[in-house]
């Protein structure tokens, strides 16, 4: 498991590194090289020339041995230094760059930019990195002007240069990348927006620097989530896997039950059952073949079949606000101890969430999205913070675990602390979205997965599924049943990725960058 840090603290991370013995142009060399492995993997020599823009800072020192380490392998590397009057390059900047330049390598200033060809293959974004203070301007913007000129894929050294490392914020010449390799730990303002939607596919390279392992800091990369993933033995059968009970839909929303049903199957559970309301079953009923279905008449709990022959149940897609629902979740509240999760018209009928989320008998997890926090919690929906406090104090009060749903998703246990995912992208913000995660998380949760772990792994392969889906596309046109039906790809990669340190794909996956 990574620990997100600021800037701040990754300056102080890597001060004790040095002072226990790794000097710090040991640290450059290896940061340098994990990216020139990187950019080895996205182009090859005779793709065409890579043109790596470089700052009088460590980000720029990690750009020059990048610049370095690429021209051994046969690569044409150009390397255009930008510097502000005033301002000395930091020790071991000017350390490679002597040692680039006493190889053979040309370094151009950015008033010489003519010089450079008029395409590349790939283009280095070693300028900044955390090291943004106040609005980019002089060469450093002339420089990021250039930069948006080219049309090839953009590789982020560190930070793309503009983001605020710690707020995410971003300066309007920010230049989106394509992959951002981050050092040691990922960096706040990667995970957040805006910034996270400019740092493109996510690494996370291990370059000797330990970071504290703070259990409100957590967030999975590829290999994390790959750990999680539940066994499935060669001689298996559908009871191997988990008996599933849905409880959704009404006349107006048949829709939601169905897609929180496909989210639930791509997701491996053994057997699926969906129980309706009796209004809305012949508009469900069949429409998906392996789907066991029932009925109960609306606001009768009673006959909503026995929770007891089942692993895990979710309850609330399509359901509607209305009393009968109430009805349903109150008693579903007062008698069921099945492994549960609530989402949807089942959280909106909850009045004392602290105190009737508590009474549940068994495990509970709930997967609120930013308006239902804030009518559960009294927070402000518009705000990260805010739903996050209003999160951590329901986690405490009532014992559950909490999916809270936006950009990004966390995920929070009363013991085990909170986790970031940073996965997925605006397509998201469509209708039937959440019912798919539903689903994904009650089919994790049948097969035996701890609520928190089921949380994680199923925010992530959602994610994931969802930026695979626009990798030839747009997140303009990506609707729930996309993400459904990509899901067996998404889990593809994740029981690939037992060695990978790829933090999120944000939009920007490609095989050839693992």
């Amino acid at each position: 498991m990574k620990y997100w840090v600021t800037p701040e603290e990754m300056t102080e991370y890597d001060r004790r590194a040095i002072e226990n013995g790794t000097p710090g142009d040991v640290l450059m060399e290896r940061a340098g090289t994990s990216v020139a492995k990187a950019a080895m993997k996205m182009v090859t020599p005779e793709s065409g020339p890579i043109i790596v823009f470089a700052g009088p800072g460590n980000n720029g020192g990690d750009g020059l041995v990048l610049a370095r380490k690429l021209r051994e392998e046969s690569y044409e590397v150009y390397v255009v230094f930008a510097t502000v009057a005033g301002r000395s390059l930091s020790h071991n900047c000017q350390t490679n760059l002597g040692r680039y330049a006493h190889d053979g390598g040309t370094v151009l200033s950015p008033m010489k930019m003519n010089h450079l060809p008029s395409s590349a293959s790939l283009v280095v974004d070693a300028l900044l990195g955390t090291g943004l203070k106040g609005k980019i301007q002089d060469s450093f913007a002339e420089c990021l002007e250039k930069i948006n000129d080219y049309d090839c894929k953009i590789l982020a050294v560190d930070t793309p240069s503009g983001i605020n490392g710690k707020t995410g914020e971003v300066d309007p010449l920010t230049v989106p990348a394509d992959v951002t390799v981050t050092f040691a730990a990922p960096k706040a303002g990667l995970l957040f927006p805006p910034g996270c939607g400019f740092a493109g596919s996510i690494f996370t390279a291990d370059i000797g620097i330990d970071v504290d392992e703070l259990k409100d800091r957590m967030i999975p990369d590829l290999s994390d989530v790959s750990a999680l993933l539940p066994e499935r033995p060669v001689d298996g059968h559908k009871g191997t896997f988990g008996r599933l009970l849905l409880v959704g839909g009404c006349e107006t929303m048949p829709g939601a039950p169905q897609l929180m049903s496909l989210g639930a199957l791509r997701s491996g559970a053994g057997l699926v059952t969906l129980s309706v309301p009796l209004s809305a079953h012949q508009l469900i009923a069949g429409r998906i073949p392996e789907v066991l279905s029932s009925y109960f008449l609306p606001g009768d709990a009673t006959g909503i079949t026995d929770p007891a022959n089942f692993q895990a149940a979710a309850v609330g897609p399509g359901m509607g606000n209305n009393p009968a629902t109430k009805k349903v979740i109150t008693y579903i509240l007062k008698n069921w101890t099945v492994p549960l999760v609530l989402d949807a018209d089942a959280l909106s009928v909850i009045d004392n969430p602290s105190a009737i989320l508590k009474e549940y008998g068994g495990p509970l997890l709930i997967t609120p999205h930013p308006g239902e926090m804030s009518k559960l919690m009294k927070c402000d929906h518009s705000s990260l913070a805010s739903r996050s406090a209003a999160a951590r104090k329901l986690v405490k009060s009532a014992g559950i675990t909490v999916v809270l749903k936006g950009r990004p998703t966390m995920v929070f246990h009363p013991d085990r602390g909170s986790c970031t995912i940073p996965a997925g992208n605006s397509g998201l913000a469509t209708g039937g979205s959440g019912d798919i995660l539903t689903g994904i998380i009650s089919s994790l949760m049948a097969q035996g997965m701890e609520l928190f772990d089921a949380g994680v792994l199923g925010v992530y392969v959602h994610g994931l599924a969802a930026d695979m889906a626009i990798e030839n596309s747009s997140e303009r046109s990506l609707i729930p049943s996309d993400i459904a039906s990509i899901l067996g790809k998404a889990f593809r990669a994740i029981e690939k990725g037992k060695n990978s340190c790829l933090l999120t794909s944000g939009g920007k996956w490609n095989s050839d960058y693992n």
